[in-house]
């Protein structure tokens, strides 16, 4: 499932598992684009109107591109980090919303 305007999560991983060079050169361009305007989208939507999945993948690239590129392992490790913080959020704002007060922002 993705956001309005954003390349679903499945996709971005199937692309990803077919090295560039079993790619046609369709494939090539068409993941170019769509990986622009996804990357455009992510950059314009606040992180509170995304879905889990998006703040997971969002959060994951984002600690990816700032480590300069890293291994299948740690970038699973990234995913991982990534949901248990987007899941901890939501924990939170039920608890909140449970026994009353405002949900942390």
């Amino acid at each position: 499932m993705s956001d309005a305007g954003r390349k679903d999560f499945s996709d971005k991983v199937s692309e990803g598992l077919k090295p560039d060079s079993q790619k046609s050169y369709m494939e090539q361009g068409k993941e170019k684009v769509t990986n622009a305007a996804d990357r455009a989208a992510a950059a314009v939507t606040p992180e509170e109107n995304k879905s889990g999945t998006q703040g997971v993948a969002d959060a994951a690239k984002r600690g990816k591109e700032d480590a300069g590129g890293e291994s299948y392992s740690d970038t699973a490790k990234d995913y991982v980090d990534a949901a248990k913080s987007r899941l901890n959020d939501a924990v939170e704002y039920v608890s909140s919303a449970v026994h009353g007060g405002e949900p942390k922002k």
